[in-house]
C-alpha cells in the first residue's frame, strides 16, 4: 500500500501503519487521497488527544477542536454525524462526553446532529497502536462500477495497478483479462494503449463498462495468454493479470507447465528493460510460479501475501530493471 501511495501522491510521509489503517502526511489535497479507489476510508485529521480512558481522551479532544480549524466540507445538508471506531470496532462515549462533542462540533460548522440519512461525518478513531485518539472528517468517495461475479474488486484491481507503477507513456496488458477489471482500472490512469487478451471475450465482452469497449486506445484480443500472437516481441511495458490458479479451474496440464508457458509469454512481449509485471496468483502454486518466472530471466523483485475473498493469495511483483535481477529463492512463511 505505501508503494502504491507513493506512486499516486506527492511527497508522502507514512506516520503510523497497520494492518488495515495508515495515518500519512502528502503534498496533495485531502479529495485527491479520498478519491483513490483502493483506500475504503479516509479521513482528514483535524484534532488528536492523548490515548487513555475513552472519556478522559475524548474530553481532551472536545478541548482541542475548540481551537481546530474545520475543512470546509462538500456536504450540502448541513447536518453531522459522529461514529467512534476504537481498536477495530464501534464504541460510543459517555452520554454526556458525547452531547459536548457535538455542540462544540455544531458551533464550530453550523451544522446540526443528524443520527441518521447522508450527512457530514466525523469520526473519532484509536487503533491498538497508536498512542493518540484522531478526530477526522471523513472525506467523500465517488461510486464504483458493479463488480461481476467472480471478478476481482475495484479496490484490489486498483492496487495492484498502482504497484504496476503506471506511466502515461506505458502499453499495457492483461493477458488473462476475464471481466476487464484489472484494463477498467487502468483506464482510471493516462495510458497509451490497453491490450486485453482472454479466450473468453466473447462471453465476457457484455458485462464491460462500455468506456472499456469505445475507448480507441483498448484492444480486445481473442487470444490465448499463452501464445499472443498479435503482440509483438518486447511491445508491452506493464503486465497487471490474474492467471487461474488452478484450484477450481480445469488446467489441460500441470500446474508446473502452465507456469513455464506463463513465464515464456511474458518474456517474449515485455520490454527488456522497461517490462514489469505485477501478478496475483494462490498461495500454494506461488513459489512455483516464482520459478518459472526466474527461469525466464523475469525473476521477480517481491512477494506480498495478501488474502482474496478469504482465501490466501500472492502478488509477484516485478520492477523494470536495466539488468538481470540478482535476487535471491522463493520464501514464505505461510504458504
Amino acid at each position: 500500500m505505501a508503494d502504491a501511495l507513493a506512486g499516486q501522491l506527492a511527497n508522502v510521509r507514512i506516520e503510523y501503519v497497520d494492518d488495515s489503517a495508515m495515518v500519512l502526511d502528502a503534498a496533495d489535497p485531502p479529495h485527491r487521497v479520498g478519491a483513490l479507489p483502493y483506500v475504503k476510508n479516509a479521513f482528514q485529521i483535524i484534532a488528536s488527544a492523548s490515548r487513555g480512558g475513552l472519556d478522559a481522551s475524548v474530553a481532551q479532544l472536545n478541548r482541542n477542536l475548540q481551537r481546530a480549524t474545520f475543512p470546509q466540507s462538500p456536504d450540502r445538508t448541513r447536518g453531522f454525524r459522529l461514529m467512534f471506531h476504537i481498536d477495530g470496532a464501534l464504541a460510543s462515549a459517555s452520554p454526556r462526553n458525547r452531547a459536548a462533542l457535538e455542540h462544540t462540533v455544531s458551533m464550530r460548522t453550523g451544522r446540526r446532529v443528524e443520527p441518521r440519512g447522508n450527512c457530514q461525518e466525523y469520526w473519532i478513531i484509536g487503533r491498538t497502536a497508536l498512542d493518540e485518539l484522531l478526530f477526522g472528517a471523513r472525506l467523500p468517495k465517488r461510486g464504483r462500477p458493479a463488480k461481476a461475479r467472480g471478478a476481482i474488486g475495484h479496490e484490489l484491481s486498483a492496487i495492484l495497478i498502482a504497484t504496476s507503477n503506471p506511466e502515461p507513456r506505458d502499453v499495457f496488458l492483461d493477458p488473462f483479462g476475464g471481466s476487464g477489471s484489472f484494463a477498467q482500472a487502468r483506464l482510471d490512469l493516462p495510458v497509451r494503449k490497453i491490450l486485453y487478451a482472454d479466450l473468453n471475450l466473447a462471453t465476457h465482452r457484455p458485462a464491460f463498462e462500455p468506456r472499456l469497449v469505445r475507448d480507441n486506445r483498448v484492444r480486445l484480443l481473442d487470444e490465448d495468454a499463452l501464445r499472443l500472437p498479435s503482440i509483438a516481441d518486447g511491445s508491452v511495458d506493464a503486465i497487471v493479470t490474474d492467471p487461474p490458479w488452478g484450484e477450481h479451474e480445469m488446467l489441460d496440464r500441470p500446474y508446473s507447465e502452465f507456469a513455464k508457458d506463463i513465464g515464456t509469454s511474458f518474456a517474449r512481449v515485455l520490454h527488456p528493460s522497461r517490462g514489469r509485471y505485477v501478478i496475483l496468483v494462490n498461495c500454494r502454486n506461488a513459489s512455483v510460479l516464482w520459478q518459472a518466472l526466474s527461469d525466464s530471466g523475469l525473476i521477480p523483485d517481491a512477494a506480498y501475501e495478501i488474502l482474496v475473498n478469504g482465501h490466501p493469495a500472492t502478488v509477484l511483483v516485478r520492477k523494470r530493471h536495466s539488468s538481470p535481477s540478482q535476487l535471491g529463492e522463493w520464501r514464505s512463511s505461510r504458504c
